[in-house]
């Protein structure tokens, strides 16, 4: 049976062989005719019904919602937007808005210098409670900074959201990016520290921290090359397992060996002895990432693009992005975004998001504001205790809390906040889920050593130009043997026959048995024996310097 789009719909023809003259007035031309005519009846009740929405204020997708039988609420109309009524905290949330809730902040306290800590408390439009989270803090304090953690320090890992804050000295945390629930891979894109750890095309929304102490919210497309020689060769994704005709970069940050794909063939780029990367070999076996270096999977077709590749060739990595990522340090990938330009946007169909993950849930968001500070935003959605919110009404929440722009994070089982020691939100599964990434709040001196950040459970102290650290981290960063006299409040560390001691509270310490005066002596904090830094670590033999501008303390030591 012949067949042909016309007007939007597909039409079927028949010629007069095959109709009887029962079926003669359904020909061909009949049929054309009655199409054309269904054709236009259908297009102006389409925009009749445009128009109504239009003019009555009803969102589409909350419309669509209910006719499919979600929970959606009705939305409210642009007048009512406009000026919203005045309810009481605690009372009805307005439907399609949630500005009463927004309002309904209690117990708001500084919980650290320039970070902010308070609970929100109302019901829905059905009369159910909410309970939310908000933490908002300002990036550009001089120790503050909003940076990006993974489960068990490793691609891949899942770790609670408890165990990430605390042992990075975390004065908030709340989770992060979605990941895959079986392996525990990121979805999207992850950045810490300016390295690539996980990349992949997807179009959904990311949110990064700069150098500068920005956050910077929008969809992230990073450009990614290895030229190989003179091959130049597009890269589709970094530490991802490759599908069909794709090129695949895995570095050190890869969390086992690359296995190479079927029909696949795998490059190994390692740095010479003056740390210049080359290829030093081709393989179709499972290889190790090497220190330094890379490994480039190239599957079906894309193989030829390296035919005359020869061993020793120079290569070089480079990763571009649009401007307004400049000078990236930490980035995740979640979505979708919820407001744009202080305006509720709802992008979620738009970002691939379907079906019960648009119904109210526990949820999590980050969102920036006019002054610049970051707002970090947790609703419940524990059953009776809180019914949860839908994409909107968390687009709604987010607006009303002063963000100009915003992006939902994971949520669900996931949704986490982290203050002050505790986890202060109510997970929806009853315990704490394992995350594979967060977002953390640090307000602490950077510690590096050997070129690697030290996180300690309890941040250091900066008292009277020194640094102080907890001493059981920094002897065991530092290779020393302790021992701990609780009697006399005395710690021993060993290294290399040399020994220092120190007291609790004393003034004095001894290395090698010679007295020492300390400007700062050592302390308690929350339980944690803190030593200054810079005196025990040069007391072991290793070199500390002080930078100002970011701040921060660096440790050269050798190793034994």
């Amino acid at each position: 049976m012949p067949s042909k789009t016309r007007y939007g719909v597909r039409l079927k023809f028949y010629s007069r062989k095959r109709c009887s003259m029962q079926d003669w007035p359904w020909n061909w031309l009949g049929r054309l005719r009655r199409v054309k005519m269904r054709s236009v009846i259908i297009k102006f009740l389409a925009v009749a019904l445009s128009l109504w929405l239009v003019f009555t204020g009803v969102n589409y997708s909350t419309l669509l919602a209910s006719t499919t039988g979600s929970a959606a609420p009705a939305a409210l109309s642009e007048k009512e937007l406009a000026t919203p009524p005045q309810i009481q905290p605690g009372g009805e949330l307005i439907p399609g808005g949630v500005q009463s809730f927004a309002g309904s902040s209690k117990n708001a306290q500084e919980i650290s210098p320039g970070v902010i800590y308070y609970t929100l408390e109302g019901q829905n439009w059905k009369k159910k409670p909410l309970h939310g989270y908000v933490v908002e803090a300002d990036p550009s304090l001089n120790l503050m900074e909003l940076r990006v953690a993974t489960g068990q320090d490793t691609l891949g890992k899942r770790e609670t959201l408890s165990s990430i804050a605390a042992r990075h000295g975390a004065v908030a945390a709340v989770n992060a990016g979605f990941f895959d629930g079986s392996t525990g891979w990121p979805i999207g894109h992850l950045m810490q520290d300016g390295h690539m750890l996980n990349s992949w095309n997807i179009l959904r929304t990311s949110v990064g921290f700069t150098d500068q102490k920005k956050a910077v919210i929008g969809y992230f497309a990073p450009q990614v090359t290895a030229q190989l020689g003179d091959t130049v060769l597009d890269i589709e994704g970094v530490n991802y397992p490759a599908a069909e005709n794709e090129i695949i970069l895995y570095t050190p940050f890869f969390s086992s060996d690359v296995k190479i794909p079927s029909g696949g063939t795998g490059i190994i780029i390692a740095p010479d002895e003056n740390g210049i990367l080359s290829v030093s070999g081709m393989t179709t076996d499972t290889t190790a990432v090497p220190s330094n270096g890379y490994v480039l999977t190239l599957r079906d077709d894309k193989k030829s693009l390296i035919a005359s590749l020869d061993p020793g060739s120079a290569v070089k990595i480079k990763i571009d992005y649009d401007q307004q990522w400049k000078s990236l340090k930490h980035l995740v990938t979640a979505g979708p975004l919820l407001v744009e330009d202080g305006q509720p946007v709802f992008n979620a169909t738009f970002e691939g998001f379907r079906g019960s993950i648009l119904e109210p849930a526990a949820r999590t968001a980050v969102g920036i504001n006019k002054e610049g500070r970051i707002i970090l935003a947790v609703v419940d959605g524990k059953k009776d205790w809180s019914a949860g919110l839908t994409l909107e009404e968390l687009a709604y929440l987010m607006t009303d809390l002063g963000c100009i722009r915003a992006a939902a994070l994971d949520g669900g089982g996931s949704s986490g906040m982290w203050t002050k020691g505790n986890l202060v939100s109510a997970p929806t599964d009853g315990k704490e889920r394992t995350v594979a990434n967060a977002i953390l709040v640090l307000y602490q001196v950077p510690v590096y050593l050997n070129n690697q950040r030290i996180f300690f459970d309890v941040p250091p102290l900066f008292e009277n130009g020194r640094v102080l650290v907890p001493l059981r981290k920094i002897f065991d960063s530092l290779q020393a043997q302790i021992k701990w006299d609780q009697d006399s409040k005395t710690v021993t560390a060993t290294k290399n026959n040399k020994t220092v001691v120190l007291t609790v509270g004393k003034q004095n310490a001894l290395i090698d048995g010679k007295v020492y005066s300390l400007d700062v002596p050592a302390c308690i904090k929350d339980g944690r024996i803190m030593v200054p830094l810079r005196f025990v670590s040069s007391s072991l033999g290793a070199n500390v310097k002080w930078r100002s501008k970011p701040p921060g303390v660096f440790i050269t030591s050798n190793a034994g």
